[in-house]
């Protein structure tokens, strides 16, 4: 089993467990903000209203879950709890309106004092505010009410007054629900269900799954796993088995308790229509799923998981890849060759370069590259024809630009500028009714220099799959 496990969680740069976590850079600097703001705001806030204040990462960060933005307008999401500390002997109890005040003004006053902070957002939110810094970034300060004679919290809401939560009992049950490498590998398998969940409802932003749910989900369907989990079990595989959980528990009940309170809160907090609207998405997720499974070999079950993934999956370090009819051993069809025309300037200035076929060996930032199937007549009838982007190197992630994807019958050509160094894919995935028939990857290396490289003879890689009938 475990058929592109390599491709999940192996010792290559390009795995998907790499393609969806921040890098050691990013995560520097996410460590390097929160903290700068988190001791600001205990000072300033003590000095100006008396409470003694502390805070407390919580979210995604603190279970090591955190997943890079998959889109240009997203940000990572970091929380901080700010903690308003008094007991019982307290004069004047502020209200819950008061402490969001006082931390949304602080946020404001400190603004012009952090030169990576951009904005902080106005109105603050119903249960939190938003500081955004740079580099796809920002900060929610929840505020609470510590009793430091109960050590109860209570949630200060922008309109609702008080609200019942502690952070730290979720927190508790997820450090306690696992341990070692079945700790880390959950971690992992909560970051692909993200950004499944990320990719996977652009469409229909009310039926996205939260974190927080899908977090619950994950952690209690992995024991579900059995005896299995003792040996050891590849992350494709445990990602397959948790997939089949969840489907089948939802599909019996939608609720999904909060499993570190004994109260009785529903952490599935989508309306019916949202509702509805997810569970067609969580079938496909299944149904991915079980193919994969039942795939043969590694770049079969890849190119399977793309469905679920886009770019964010890597593929096997292949040029061509084709599907062989098991009986006859012939392929479906002829590969298609992809023409790359390359272009420089822009609008009436746009003057053509060079042309290119399979690949690009050397091309400048900031040129337009137009790809074509040359040999179009050689596409099955009524054939999707899948484009996808797939970014690689540390300017792409710096920005959290990994790719993109675009599909259509008769899309034949499409257009793309250049501008990350390094080598990147364009990736061209023929299907009919769903079934991948032939794929051309077309690398493309950018360098930043002003000229271009002619084209060179490519050395290919082909790899073949063969089809069950």
């Amino acid at each position: 089993m475990g058929r592109a496990s390599s491709l999940f969680n192996g010792a290559g740069e390009q795995t998907l467990i790499n393609r969806v976590s921040p890098t050691e850079q990013q995560r520097e600097f996410l460590r390097t903000s929160w903290n700068e703001l988190a001791e600001h705001l205990k000072v300033s806030l003590k000095a100006k209203h008396g409470y003694t204040i502390s805070t407390w990462l919580q979210g995604s960060y603190k279970y090591g879950t955190l997943i890079k933005p998959v889109h240009s307008d997203e940000e990572y999401d970091v929380d901080l709890g700010v903690y308003f500390e008094w007991g019982k002997g307290a004069e004047i109890e502020p209200t819950a309106d008061q402490l969001r005040r006082w931390v949304q003004q602080e946020l404001v006053d400190y603004q012009p004092q952090c030169p990576t902070m951009r904005h902080v957002a106005k109105p603050p939110k119903e249960r939190c505010s938003r500081a955004s810094y740079e580099h796809q970034f920002h900060i929610d300060t929840p505020v609470y009410h510590l009793n430091t004679d109960t050590d109860k919290r209570r949630l200060a809401c922008l309109t609702k007054g008080w609200e019942d939560s502690d952070p730290k009992a979720f927190h508790k049950w997820f450090r306690d629900a696992r341990t070692g490498g079945q700790r880390d590998q959950l971690r992992r398998l909560i970051r692909y269900l993200k950004a499944w969940a990320a990719l996977s409802f652009d469409d229909i932003p009310d039926s996205r799954p939260t974190s927080i749910l899908l977090t619950v989900l994950a952690t209690e369907a992995y024991a579900d796993i059995g005896l299995a989990l003792l040996f050891g079990v590849e992350d494709d595989d445990a990602l397959i088995s948790i997939i089949k959980t969840i489907h089948d528990r939802l599909n019996k009940d939608r609720s999904v308790q909060n499993p570190a309170t004994k109260a009785d809160e529903d952490l599935n907090r989508m309306s019916a229509e949202a509702w509805m609207a997810f569970l067609p998405r969580l079938d496909a997720l299944l149904d991915i799923a079980q193919r994969a499974e039942e795939a043969e070999g590694e770049p079969a079950a890849a190119l399977i998981w793309t469905e679920a993934f886009s770019f964010l999956m890597p593929l096997p370090e292949v040029d061509e890849v084709d599907l062989v009819d098991e009986q006859t051993s012939r392929a479906l069809m002829q590969l298609p060759d992809i023409d790359i025309a390359v272009y420089t300037g822009t609008g009436d200035k746009r003057r053509f370069v060079a042309n290119h076929r399979n690949q690009v060996a050397g091309v400048a930032k900031g040129c337009t590259l137009v790809f074509s199937i040359a040999n179009s007549h050689i596409l099955p009838l009524f054939s999707t024809i899948e484009w996808t982007v797939r970014n690689e190197g540390l300017d792409a992630e710096a920005i959290s630009d990994l790719g993109h994807r675009r599909m259509g019958m008769g899309l034949l050509q499409v257009e793309e500028r250049t501008r990350y160094q390094g080598t990147h894919h364009m990736d061209c995935i023929i299907r009919v009714n769903g079934q991948v028939y032939a794929v051309r990857r077309v690398p493309v290396t950018i360098r930043d220099v002003h000229q271009v490289h002619r084209a060179q003879q490519p050395s290919y890689t082909r790899l073949s799959i063969r089809r069950r009938r």
